[in-house]
């Protein structure tokens, strides 16, 4: 990677630096608010995991709290961790964080990225760890050699066993809802089948800086880095079941797991998407093609009419010859100029539309 564009990144906001000293090649990244209890389990389960592989890997806790909440726990856990009780964690410390959970993830990869040369970038990987997670024995072992091969890597979880049968249906029900999204993109074709788990995911160096980095918002960081890596580098995925999160309810965040599982156990259902939504999108990305996007008028009248109806919403026929204006003239140019258009975000929003269609039938 060109040292003016790392530079020219490293420029867009203050960055937290790295205490002197000691180098590392690739680095774990954990934010850390409210964690006191229950760090030491996840920090002992990444220390043996880091164990089975050579390269030295920098434990990088960005410990936090945002304004107006107790500062207690992060400062007893700062100074533990400043006393050597957790030998090798470099913390950085951000009270009163503004941005939430991405602010802080953001935070301790772009410290790290800070370190590395240009030539290290593309040797170099972060992995997105929460201090309430476990990972297997064979973590690093397994993630580490696919994610230098560049781009995105998404990583197979499943959350530990819950406190009570109640608790545990409303975590099984959750994850059999996520895998279901994914596994439908999937058979639609979709470039954006993939789990956008915080927790769950690594990325080598380069293509960190290549999607603009993290994405600071209070939830859903995940999703959208692993959108703009979808974009520019890539994402594969890892199956094997290599993560464990917590079960436990958490209204940190306002979506994701702690907010679902609350939502089951108050018997309220997830929103589904029907089947039939997925089969219209299938439809969509059928059509996509070279020939197909030659123009927007050609692309709508080879989809459904519910498809039509929410592109010419999204002003498709407009957009579509402003982007297609600035291709270059190579084969595949459209499909992927479209599929950057139609990501996932559009994707979600284009099944929730025809939602009500579906109804309808």
């Amino acid at each position: 990677m060109k040292e003016f564009d790392i530079n020219k990144y490293l420029r867009r906001s203050r960055i937290p630096e790295l205490p002197p000293g000691k180098k590392f090649r690739h680095a774990v990244v954990m934010p850390v608010y409210n964690e006191l209890t229950g760090f030491a389990a996840a920090e002992h389960s990444i220390r043996t995991a880091m164990a089975k592989v050579p390269d030295e890997i920098a434990f990088i806790a960005v410990i936090n709290y945002p304004a107006g909440a107790g500062k207690e726990e992060s400062e007893a856990l700062l100074n533990l961790i400043r006393a050597g009780v957790f030998p090798g964690v470099i913390p950085i410390y951000l009270p009163e964080l503004a941005g939430g959970v991405g602010a802080a993830r953001k935070a301790g990869m772009d410290a790290f990225i800070k370190t590395l040369s240009p030539g290290e970038l593309e040797k170099s990987v972060i992995f997105s760890l929460d201090a309430d997670t476990f990972v297997s024995v064979n973590y690093f072992a397994r993630v580490l050699p696919e994610a230098l091969k560049g781009g995105a890597v998404t990583i197979g979880f499943s959350h530990r066993p819950a406190a009570d049968p109640l608790h545990q249906a409303a975590i099984d029900r959750y994850e059999a809802y996520l895998r279901r999204y994914v596994d439908k993109l999937k058979e639609a074709g979709s470039p954006y089948a993939f789990f956008t788990v915080g927790s769950a995911f690594a990325v080598r160096c380069d293509a960190y800086v290549k999607a603009g980095g993290m994405k600071v918002r209070e939830a859903g960081e995940d999703f959208y880095f692993l959108q703009a890596a979808a974009k520019t580098t890539g994402v594969r995925s890892i199956s094997e079941k290599l993560v464990y999160p917590s079960s436990r309810i958490s209204g940190r965040v306002p979506f994701g797991t702690g907010p679902a599982v609350a939502q089951l156990l108050r018997n309220e259902p997830l929103n589904e998407i029907p089947d039939g939504a997925f089969v219209i999108l299938k439809n969509l990305l059928d059509n996509v093609s070279d020939e197909t996007l030659s123009s927007p008028e050609k692309f709508l009248t080879g989809i459904s009419a519910p498809a039509a109806e929410f592109l010419l919403k999204e002003n498709f026929p407009a957009v579509w010859k402003k982007v297609s204006g600035n291709l270059p003239d190579r084969p595949g140019a459209r499909q992927k100029a479209f599929h950057e258009w139609f990501d996932g975000l559009k994707t979600l929003r284009f099944l929730h539309f025809l939602i009500r269609f579906i109804e309808k039938i």
